[in-house]
């Protein structure tokens, strides 16, 4: 009832958050690009504009029907109070007129044959929007300007439509995996649980967890800046991480029952030992997550509003109903134990000749591993990180085709853009300040990659100015702000050519020190911003997940090795990653995604805050059973087999039900969704099936004691971690009693009830 009121109070708490998030965050507050950007905007009303209307009429755009319409949509244009400015090819620049307070008499007659085609069939009309409120201003606008407009045929596009789009096209997206994934998901889970109601369990767990946290964003988001993906991580975290904790905990009670522990006395020893596992594990999570924090980029800082929240959550949630579900319903709501997890995890015998094969052979198993996840994590080193633009989206959505078009008709409109603002800056300042600019833009037009520059003084290419020796003054790239210059350069924004040649422009010789704007040089920034503070959250990470698993284990090589193993898991799946969607490859099966050479610098960083959580919660869950083990029998080798045979069937359980669930975003038609879902999903499975059934133990059995040495551990004895263990204590292992977690006792072997000492003598073999 508590859980109930706590979850309704939370609907109410976070009820509309998804109308407070933002979908930018993309750059450092207070960076170059970022200053530039505002400045462009707002003084010389240029830069990349929301929207693009290409016109097209099968005559001339100079035919005076043409003519008249054109500027009868650049005049209903301005009329919209959320325009803040027009830039048109009968018009030229119109800006800021209804935001003035007034809307002019007559329109400039000006003609820019930069926003004319080739053959006169096509002419641009750029739109600028007010910040606010943009997106409801594209909903209004481009209805009503599209379409037949007399002779004129207009179609839109734009940075302000693509995000339109991609807001669209990831909610159609997420029905359709929804439809895919929650079926998926609730016959794995009866399946897995053996039970429907064990299986609603991590459901349950799941929906306190994720409405939990929508409350905690919705309140954060009056504070500071929040993404939209945190909504994605707060769904992804919080399901992942319910199945993880109601699964140790069902498993858990089930095995202390099969035991002949009564009915209350199994959820007591299942809360202290599995209870145990998920505080631990969630712990090294939250502390893990706050490594984010450190980044100046709000995108960034969001996955740790997320994913802190619904990681303590999940966790409290799952230590209270759990519990409270076993104790209501008994053993009837952790489903039957012949039915169940023993169905994923077998027997027990199939993880027990893995454990001799891996044992036995422990050198060829941990170097065959470590070249698998050499091999996996070898593309990584040719990653080119950039940043999304449109290609995420299909290419049959409707703006991509009409930026296709726009392409076909301006092929200058395909170059990439670097804007450089001279602030206070203006060339009549004094009698040299025009030789500096032409000098200046001279410069400018002969660094690599540069195709052109446009400046107030002229058009300038290969250090030549194109309109002669006097030109006129254009006054669109003058203000009382400063100059303005836009260089025009490769046809990737983000391509390593547009980039060199941000940087060469940001190092070149200037009247003033510059602002640089546009896609290539925010890059840059963010880079610099990601680069600057990679140290300390990757120290964050370390510190905290070391002192996690030291104080939980107590021995220093089983905290190292769980920190080295976590960074294998994590470099073998980027460089899967890069190979996948960088390089193209597995297009085809995959279904058809835009390869554009490059890896979205932000997808890693996602990556790594989905699949670090699951990767620990697998190594803190066998951990715990080796530490369980050694406390029992003091032998460091069957403790290693007895603990991966105790906890094996729990994280491939744990791994199908997940890695199911995140295959059903390949569906997605955004490449970003695609890229995340299979990307997890395969850390998912590697580390299930290679880093902990395999790397794992092969490097304990290789370290042997050196496993439990620690500088707190007492000489002589049994090792620090866990306490020493008692002549009342079975030296048998738990390994001969939980091999089918679901299922029925063991039947006793010829070996019981020293089933351990038959481990050992098979391994020895």
């Amino acid at each position: 009832m508590s859980a109930l009121l706590m979850v309704a109070a939370c609907l109410w708490a976070g009820h509309g958050v998804a109308g407070k998030l933002v979908t930018g965050g993309w750059a450092p507050p207070g960076a170059s690009s970022v200053k530039a950007d505002a400045l462009l905007s707002e003084r010389f009303h240029g830069g990349v504009p929301d929207l693009l209307l290409l016109t097209r009429t099968a005559g001339s755009v100079d035919a005076p029907e043409a003519r008249e319409t054109g500027r009868r949509l650049v005049e209903r244009l301005c009329a919209d109070r959320k325009v803040s400015g027009v830039t048109a090819y009968w018009t030229g620049p119109v800006v800021g007129l209804r935001a003035r307070g007034f809307v002019p008499q007559r329109l400039p007659d000006v003609r820019d044959p930069m926003l004319r085609s080739g053959d006169g069939h096509d002419a641009l009309i750029a739109v600028r929007l007010n910040g606010d409120a943009r997106h409801a201003a594209v909903d209004r606008l481009v209805p009503a300007v599209t379409g037949r407009h007399g002779p004129l045929q207009v179609t839109a596009s734009g940075a302000a439509l693509v995000v339109k789009e991609l807001q669209q096209q990831s909610q159609r997206d997420l029905h359709v995996s929804e439809l895919i994934a929650v079926p998926t998901m609730l016959v794995l889970l009866v399946w897995a649980f053996g039970g429907i109601g064990a299986a609603c369990l991590p459901l349950a767990v799941g929906g306190v967890a994720i409405v939990g946290t929508l409350a905690v964003l919705r309140a954060v988001s009056e504070i500071t800046e929040v993404s939209v993906y945190a909504l994605n991580v707060t769904s992804a975290v919080g399901l992942a991480l319910a199945v993880d904790y109601s699964l140790f905990l069902v498993a858990r009670y089930r095995e202390e029952r099969a035991t002949g522990l009564a009915h209350v006395e199994a959820i007591e020893r299942a809360m202290e030992s599995a209870g145990r596992t998920v505080v631990v594990a969630s712990g090294a999570v939250v502390l893990s997550l706050a490594g984010l924090l450190v980044f100046p980029l709000s995108f960034l800082r969001s996955l740790a509003y997320a994913g802190i929240p619904v990681v303590v959550l999940s966790a409290v949630a799952s230590l209270v109903l759990v519990p409270a579900g076993l104790s209501c319903f008994g053993g009837r709501f952790a489903g039957h134990t012949r039915r169940g997890l023993r169905r994923i995890g077998g027997t027990g015998e199939g993880w027990r000749r893995l454990t001799v094969a891996v044992m036995r052979h422990r050198t060829v198993a941990a170097v065959g591993a470590a070249l698998v996840l050499t091999a996996l994590a070898l593309p990584f080193r040719q990653a080119s990180f950039a940043l999304g633009d449109e290609r995420v989206l299909p290419g049959t959505a409707p703006v991509i085709q009409a930026m296709s078009q726009l392409r076909t008709a301006f092929p200058q409109s395909d170059h990439t853009e670097v804007d450089v603002i001279l602030p206070r800056w203006v060339p009549a300042a004094n009698a040299a300040g025009p030789a500096r600019l032409d000098a200046y833009a001279r410069h400018l037009s002969t660094l690599p990659g540069a195709a052109s520059v446009r400046t107030s003084t002229g058009v300038y290419t290969d250090g030549e100015r194109l309109q002669g020796q006097s030109p006129p003054i254009d006054r669109r790239y003058l203000s009382p702000a400063g100059t303005w210059l836009a260089v025009y350069g490769p046809t990737e924004p983000f391509g390593p050519a547009s980039v060199r040649l941000a940087s060469a422009v940001r190092h070149a010789r200037a009247p003033t020190r510059p602002l640089v704007a546009g896609p290539p040089a925010r890059l840059l920034d963010v880079r610099h911003a990601v680069a600057a503070r990679l140290p300390w959250a990757i120290g964050v990470v370390v510190a905290a997940t070391l002192l996690v698993l030291l104080l939980f284990t107590g021995s220093l090589f089983l905290a190292v090795k769980a920190l080295v193993m976590n960074a294998l898991s994590m470099t073998a799946t980027f460089g899967a990653m890069v190979w996948i969607f960088q390089d193209g490859h597995l297009r085809s099966v995959l279904g058809d995604f835009t390869v554009t050479g490059g890896t979205d610098l932000f997808t890693p960083i996602m990556v790594f805050c989905l699949a670090f959580g699951l990767s620990l919660d697998y190594e803190v869950l066998l951990l715990a059973r080796v530490m369980e083990a050694h406390r029992r029998t003091g032998e460091t080798t069957t403790a290693v087999a007895a603990g991966l045979r105790a906890a094996a069937p729990l994280f491939t359980t744990s791994a199908l039900v997940v890695g199911a669930v995140l295959l059903s975003l390949a569906a997605s038609d955004i490449t970003t969704i695609k890229v995340m879902g299979v990307t997890i999903a395969l850390s998912v499975a590697v580390d299930a099936l290679i880093v902990r059934p395999v790397l794992a133990p092969a490097v304990m059995a290789l370290a042997g004691e050196a496993n439990w040495w620690s500088p707190m551990a007492r000489r002589g004895g049994t090792p620090a971690p866990g306490r020493p263990r008692t002549s009342a204590e079975p030296v048998v292992a738990q390994g001969a009693v939980i091999t089918a977690p679901g299922g029925n006792l063991p039947k006793q072997s010829s070996c019981a009830p020293r089933q351990d000492d038959c481990m050992d003598a098979d391994v020895d073999r």
